[in-house]
């Protein structure tokens, strides 16, 4: 029962490894984090200016 338990939360450990992986290196992770970074400092900037 015990390495039933271990094996299931090792699957789901590597599954989610991969899914990160994935979503960094194909679905622009690091572009869309860019992205978001300036969006907040504009949105940050324009009640300064008016």
């Amino acid at each position: 029962m015990r390495e039933k338990i271990l094996g299931i939360l090792l699957v789901l450990f590597v599954v989610c490894f991969v899914v990160i992986i994935v979503e960094e290196a194909f679905l622009g992770g690091r572009k869309r984090r860019q992205l978001q970074r300036k969006a907040r400092a504009a949105a940050a900037s324009e009640p300064e200016q008016q």
